[in-house]
């Protein structure tokens, strides 16, 4: 099989350009025309960086990470070249070159790979379940059912965008947050480690019994002076656990539980999950997922235990020849509104954009408890940081004083 590069017209006005596999040239323009293209000019790609088969390099001993964000990038480049009648093979290559992390140069190529041997791409990228989940696979496949993958692509590609945004939203929110509570709290660390204890003989040497304020931070500065490496090497430890993803689910329940207790936080979070839910599912039945198997990929995307178990309950109860609707308000503790909503969906045959009424309703509540959130984060870490470097500077201000009235 060889590459042909090609730059044909589509009606009266329209160029595109790309690449296309075939065994000849001739065969080449037989393949845009089915196309409905109008060939204007079809040559051999001749060029070694193209032509020579992508091959895997060597693992690093620090290998590359695949995040979210490049998936993203990943499914867009290839809904553009798709859509621009470019072949999936010729495009995961164009793409395989353009990939400055070799995880997913690796990753990509193995996708190559599987989809070259005869398998449908849909089946290729389940080999991978850890970037790409069910949701992303079922939609592709049915892209692939129904002829319409660039329109697929386009789907989950608006799909990850949103999700991104969200991330986004979450992290700008907390920036500075997270950066005044790092500050602060190195502040503190390097008064009580490094500085408290060098005016420790000082406050000795007055001869008088010290304030019991002065007493305490004194104690607890000579305990962190000699302990401060431990606490260090906990710190890296921890940081390297949480890197390598060992110390994950461990952080996950504590966070869970954690986040469980805070007002304004648990509605977020809830709202989170049924937002990221409704999207899920949403999308499943707009791509032309039958119903029951959306619902089965769309518990998948659950991060609550207990909501999924309820909603694994649902599917069966929906397999047995329950309704959506009738089956959530039995097995989970769902708010009236939401399965409510489900009902009026599955009564007008419209679920698919019910849903999404109901996803953009808690997009604009989450937007409004993030800013909530962020508003009263600051000057709680404000007051709670001012609280304890003012503690310090009090048990260091009062033998000073005390000096002062004897002096007097």
């Amino acid at each position: 099989m060889k590459q042909f590069t090609y730059k044909a017209k589509r009606g009266l006005k329209e160029v595109v350009e790309g690449i296309i596999d075939a065994g000849s040239q001739e065969e080449a323009i037989n393949k845009l025309e089915t196309q409905q293209l109008f060939p204007i000019c079809v040559n051999e790609v001749t060029s070694a960086v193209v032509s020579r088969p992508i091959q895997k390099k060597s693992k690093s001993l620090f290998p590359q990470r695949i995040n979210q964000h490049e998936i993203l990038i990943f499914t867009q480049k290839l809904h553009t070249l798709i859509k621009a009648r470019v072949e999936l093979l010729s495009s995961l290559r164009i793409i395989y070159e353009q990939t400055e992390n070799q995880a997913f140069r690796d990753l990509i190529l193995g996708i190559y790979e599987e989809t070259k041997e005869g398998k449908s791409f849909s089946e290729s990228l389940a080999y991978y379940p850890k970037n790409f989940p069910a949701l992303f696979v079922n939609i592709i496949k049915a892209g692939e059912t129904s002829g319409r993958l660039d329109y697929a692509l386009e789907q989950i590609a608006e799909y990850l965008q949103r999700e991104e945004s969200l991330r986004t939203k979450i992290r700008v929110a907390l920036a500075y947050p997270i950066l005044l509570l790092s500050v602060g709290v190195v502040s503190i660390f390097v008064l009580i480690s490094f500085v408290i204890p060098k005016l420790r003989p000082i406050f000795e040497g007055m001869g008088q019994e010290l304030p019991l304020i002065t007493q305490i931070v004194l104690s607890i500065s000579s305990f962190s002076s000699r302990t401060w490496f431990w606490f260090l090497g906990i710190v890296v430890i921890l940081c390297a656990l949480a890197y390598n993803r060992r110390g994950i689910p461990l952080y996950h329940n504590f966070a869970r539980k954690l986040k469980a207790n805070l007002p304004v936080v648990k509605r977020l979070i809830k709202n989170q999950e049924l937002a990221h839910f409704s999207r899920a599912l949403a999308l499943l039945l707009n791509s032309g997922v039958v119903a029951l198997k959306s619902l089965e990929i769309s518990t998948l995307t659950v991060e609550d235990p207990k909501l999924k178990e309820g909603l694994k309950l649902v599917y069966k109860d929906v397999a047995a020849g329950s309704s959506i609707s009738r089956s959530m308000e039995t097995h989970t503790n769902l708010p009236k509104f939401f399965t409510r909503m489900i009902a009026v969906g599955e009564e007008s045959g419209r679920l698919g954009e019910v849903l999404q009424e109901i996803l953009e309703s808690y997009s604009r509540q989450i937007d409004a408890d993030i800013m909530l959130i962020s508003s009263l984060l600051e000057p709680v870490l404000i007051l709670g940081l001012g609280l304890v470097l003012g503690t310090i500077v009090l048990s260091v201000l009062l033998p000073t004083f005390q000096i002062t009235q004897m002096v007097r």
